[in-house]
């Protein structure tokens, strides 16, 4: 179970990576949770630059997601994409059981905090939409600030991180909930429909929602142990 700590965005990520695998089910998705879990541990943790990796699965138990957060670019490219000790999680989209891979990356932008800000993730969202461009990805995120005035206030609400990448033609929104019922409860409320439809003008393609839970959540090793490595 994560700790209330785990709860929050890590608050130096200047740069994110969403890993996206979808499996043929949840025997091939938990082998992925393990890999990931065991990877990041042995190695990943003590890089320069890394802040935390979240591993989700889906409600399904068929999909597994992997957020990664880092200080900045550089530091992701040349701690993970770069490292000659990546080969296994370069290479988990060919693992047997996977049947699709998608990766995400972007930069955090403003968000919103609710009323259960330290409480741990019972129910996480990863929503991508498809936009055609900056223009779009501002509008998305003017969207989020109009509509931060009740979400802030909401029973079980814990917060709504957004990412965006380069060319602004890709958005995730990252909320959480305490619970099911609290996400139940948020998606019911005519303020949410209403907002997907304005949101669904602006989009290029369907969009993607992937419900989940928090399998593991590991934060960078302490700079002590950075600096001398794993044992």
């Amino acid at each position: 179970m994560p700790d209330a700590r785990a709860a929050r965005p890590g608050r130096e990520a200047g740069f994110v990576s969403f890993g996206v695998l979808r499996t043929t089910g949840p025997e091939a998705a938990a082998d992925l949770v393990a890999v990931l879990k065991a990877e990041v541990t042995a190695w990943v943790r003590h890089t320069p630059g890394f802040v935390s990796s979240r591993v989700h699965l889906s409600a399904d138990g068929a999909t597994v997601v992997n957020r990664g957060e880092w200080t900045d670019e550089a530091a992701y490219r040349t701690s993970f994409r770069d490292n000659p000790a990546g080969g296994v999680l370069h290479g988990l989209g060919r693992r047997p059981g996977v049947v699709s891979a998608t990766v995400f990356h972007g930069a955090p932008a403003p968000g919103i905090e609710g009323p259960e800000t330290d409480a741990r993730p019972g129910v996480v969202v990863v929503a991508t939409r498809h936009l055609d461009g900056h223009g779009s990805a501002r509008a998305v995120l003017d969207l989020l600030e109009r509509s931060s005035e009740w979400k802030r206030g909401f029973p079980g609400f814990i917060s709504a991180t957004p990412y965006v990448d380069r060319d602004g033609t890709t958005f995730i929104n990252y909320p959480m909930w305490v619970s099911e019922v609290a996400y139940r409860s948020w998606m019911a409320d005519p303020r949410i429909s209403e907002g997907q439809e304005e949101l669904a003008r602006l989009e290029v393609a369907p969009p993607e929602y992937v419900l989940c839970t928090v399998a593991a959540h590991m934060d960078a090793a302490p700079r002590t142990e950075q600096e001398s490595g794993p044992a």
